[in-house]
This record gives structure tokens, C-alpha cells and sequence, in this order.
């Protein structure tokens, strides 16, 4: 079977996630990365945390 390329475009777009966190812990971490100049947004630390959570597991990260 043939993949066209509008199917495999969406196969690598990054995926949007949602869940759910105590609203006094995000609004120190929202405040918090305002002002630091190595993290610009919450996708950012948690892309972080992800790839140094695989990391610590042994998991290989491809890119």
C-alpha cells in the first residue's frame, strides 16, 4: 500500500498533549518560565523533561 504524502506530513507532525495539573503548581511554573531565558514556553520544558526522562531509561531519541 502506497502512502500518500498528506498521510505522511500528518505522521510526523508534533502531537499536541493535554493533561491536567494543580493550578497553584502552574501558575508558579507559568510565572517562573517568564522569566527564564533558557525556557521560552511550556512545550519547551516539558520537550526537555521528556527527552531527559527517556534518556535516564535507556531509551535511544531519534532527532
Amino acid at each position: 500500500m502506497k502512502t500518500s504524502s498528506k498521510m505522511e506530513n500528518k505522521m510526523y507532525r508534533t502531537k499536541q498533549v493535554q493533561f491536567r495539573m494543580n493550578p497553584k503548581i502552574f501558575n508558579l511554573l507559568k510565572s517562573t518560565i517568564v522569566f527564564d531565558e533558557n525556557t521560552h514556553s511550556m512545550a519547551d520544558l516539558f520537550n526537555e523533561a521528556a527527552k531527559k526522562y527517556l534518556e535516564e531509561k535507556g531509551v535511544k531519541i531519534d532527532g
